[in-house]
């Protein structure tokens, strides 16, 4: 049984750009069919990035403190790595 999506929320976008560079790093290439996606959420004081990862990036999800959550809507959502199958797919 394959595990779902998963969520971290990385906190302020201006200082996530070491976290991002680090994931991409690690991700390179982005096995075929799975995403890492993209949103800023209004926090209480600034927004906040959030990746949610798809079902079969995992193992690596939970490196970086992600946890289980409900397949994301689409809306606000954009693709950081990997491919947009996984938004196209929403429905």
């Amino acid at each position: 049984m394959s595990a779902g999506w998963s969520r971290w929320v990385v906190g302020d976008p201006t200082l996530a750009e070491p976290l991002l560079e680090a994931l991409r790093a690690e991700l390179a290439p982005v096995p075929c069919g799975e995403a890492v996606l993209q949103k800023l959420e209004s926090g209480d004081l600034h927004c906040q990035l959030i990746l949610y990862f798809s079902p079969g990036l995992h193992a690596i999800a939970c490196r970086h403190g992600a946890v289980p959550c409900p397949k994301p809507e689409s809306s606000g959502l954009s693709l950081l790595l990997g491919e947009d199958s996984p938004i196209q797919s929403q429905g």
